[in-house]
């Protein structure tokens, strides 16, 4: 479960009902760089808790006479947390480009069409690069030390990405779009099935994150007018 963390890590600060989870989770803009969708935020809550990983702490009363339940960590909660965290610290699983497997036909593709194609991209990325680097400058004084990292790491991709999408533009327009050269990789005994450099061999594989055990659904009671059921 994507929210699993997230929502495990904003109990630690105390006991909350989902909307307010939801709104801190918004609040800190986690759509932006984390792959979750806070809309299924109150499913995931209902999964914790029925897998006892949260509990029901309390009812809150709010406007119009309704109500809302107020949930806190259990230890088993606590302890899937620092499981999920370990794993994430140690995962080094690879991360692709998007744009990777159209760079690999780049040479059959219209330069003109690409270079346009990039040219928006690079445009939108420098549009939202300097609203972010204000909003990092801007909080500073109260972000975590981990919020922080979140936004340097941000930005120091979004620059690299930017400066490198530039050169790639500038060598699409000076017309410097080459197809591989199957030949030249046959004398160098690289293709087909040929060697790689040895410093390239000496790498050692990536390594794959522990993982942390599966969790385990709590079985429901068994109803007292059905006992069977």
């Amino acid at each position: 479960m994507k929210a699993e963390l997230l929502i495990l890590g904003v109990l630690h600060g105390g006991d909350l009902h989902p909307y307010e989870i939801k709104r801190r989770l918004t609040a800190a803009h986690v759509d932006h760089y984390i792959d979750v969708d806070v809309g299924t935020l109150y499913y995931a809550v209902r999964s914790l808790a029925r897998d006892g990983l949260i509990e029901a702490k309390g009812v809150e009363t709010v406007a119009r006479g309704g109500e809302r339940t107020t949930y806190g960590l259990t230890p088993a909660g606590k302890a899937r947390f620092h499981a999920l965290m370990a794993e994430r610290l140690a995962d080094l699983s690879p991360r692709y480009h998007p744009l990777y497997p159209a760079l690999m036909f780049l040479h059959h593709a219209d330069p003109a069409v690409v270079a346009d194609a990039l040219r928006h991209r690079l445009a939108e990325q420098l549009a939202y690069h300097a609203p972010l680097k204000a909003l990092a400058d801007h909080l500073a004084p109260i972000h975590s030390t981990g919020m922080r990292a979140i936004l340097e790491n941000g930005l120091a991709h979004m620059e690299t990405e930017n400066a490198w999408l530039a050169r790639l533009v500038e060598t699409i327009e000076a017309g410097d779009i080459r197809p591989p050269d199957y030949e030249r990789a046959r004398l160098m005994g690289l293709f087909p099935g040929g060697t790689l450099p040895p410093e390239y061999q000496q790498l050692p594989p990536p390594a794959k994150a522990p993982r942390s055990k599966p969790r385990l659904a709590k079985k429901p009671k068994p109803d007292a007018k059905h006992p069977l059921s």
